[in-house]
């Protein structure tokens, strides 16, 4: 049986200021859900500390199993309500990660973004405006084909950045563990970039429960995404084809096209648009198995994870689509990710 602790330090400044001390039974638990704007979140019930200012400083969980420290994360204070239960002041505490900082950040005046800049540098610039100083941008040499005042004042800047992302085909920003914020390029899962891994047996921490379903329906085969916008030198166009005769969906097997046409107003560039065409495409080979499960803690986990569970000797990958970690006895951790099928 491992020994596990949760600790809640206070940072101000970055720096350790004081604790908080979650109350038992009181429902602390760190949930992570992969497509949200803003992906996690810290919730549960507190003893009051006269010295914590909710509305600036910050939250950092620390996980330690067996000796072995791990943080989960950074996180805002958005609602901290304060009663009395009869015996003792209670806070009931709800804090979003450090990306919370660019929804709440909004430009004052329409934003100029002019042609050539590099979007990396844009997006760079974005979250240092926000008061997000501890990122990570991957480096991408894209840059903005045109001039750009897409958006009005009152825009919040995470809006901003997650678009920019989106045309150089990256995810939207999400927080590591230890309270970076990354902007990263889509990668499609492979059993070189597991994780996490989870095998059955005498030292497993996989709960027998679990539960699947399978999406079986809406699969076009031919993927048409177009960009017609007055202020490029030219429209752009890209089509991709699923006409795999190993799919069941495809051009071949089904004798008909089905059309998925969407129009963007911007991209990178000609390769992006084709790209994004692509990734569309690999999507619809996926029959979207999902499965929730569960383990005991760990503190391994982020965002776009990809997990290996290991079963009666098979192994199986599931791309993370969400998680829940609760802390405090028995620490349980509940997992949905999605199973690459292709059809």
């Amino acid at each position: 049986m491992s020994n596990v602790s949760v600790e809640y330090l206070v940072l101000r400044d970055n720096v350790e200021f004081t604790r908080l001390t979650a109350f038992k039974g009181g429902g602390a638990a760190i949930s992570v859900t992969a497509d949200a704007a803003v992906k996690w979140a810290l919730s549960g019930k507190f003893a009051q500390n006269s010295d914590v200012n909710y509305l600036t400083d910050v939250i950092q969980p620390v996980l330690t199993i067996d000796g072995v420290r791990r943080p989960l994360g950074k996180y805002i204070p958005t609602d901290a309500y304060t009663e009395h239960d009869g015996m003792r002041p209670v806070v009931s505490l709800t804090a979003y990660d450090l990306t919370y900082l660019a929804m709440s950040s909004k430009i004052e005046t329409r934003l100029h973004l002019a042609k050539g800049t590099l979007y990396t540098a844009a997006i760079q610039a974005l979250l240092v405006e926000s008061g997000i100083t501890d990122f990570f941008v991957e480096e991408n040499t894209a840059t903005l084909q045109a001039d750009r005042e897409d958006w009005e004042p009152g825009t919040d800047r995470l809006t901003i950045i997650n678009a920019l992302a989106a045309e150089i085909n990256y995810n939207s920003i999400w927080m590591d563990g230890g309270g970076t914020v990354h902007c990263s390029a889509f990668r499609m899962p492979s059993a070189d970039a597991i994780s996490v891994t989870y095998r059955d047996g005498e030292y497993s921490i996989q709960y027998p429960k679990w539960s699947e379903t399978v999406d079986m329906f809406d699969h076009p085969n031919v993927f048409i995404v177009e960009v017609d916008n007055p202020d490029l030198d030219s429209s752009m166009r890209a089509v991709s084809v699923n006409d795999r005769p190993d799919s069941v969906f495809s051009t071949v097997n089904l004798g008909r096209r089905v059309v998925s046409y969407e129009k963007l107003d911007n991209i990178a560039s000609q390769a992006e648009l084709q790209a994004y065409a692509d990734n569309k495409r690999f999507k619809s080979l996926q029959s979207t198995e999902t499965r929730t499960f569960y383990t005991g803690p760990s503190g391994r986990h982020a965002v776009f994870d990809l997990v290996e569970l290991v079963r009666d000797g098979e192994s199986t990958l599931y791309e993370e689509t969400g998680w829940r970690l609760e802390l405090e006895q028995p620490y349980k951790m509940t997992h949905t990710g999605k199973r690459v099928v292709y059809l």
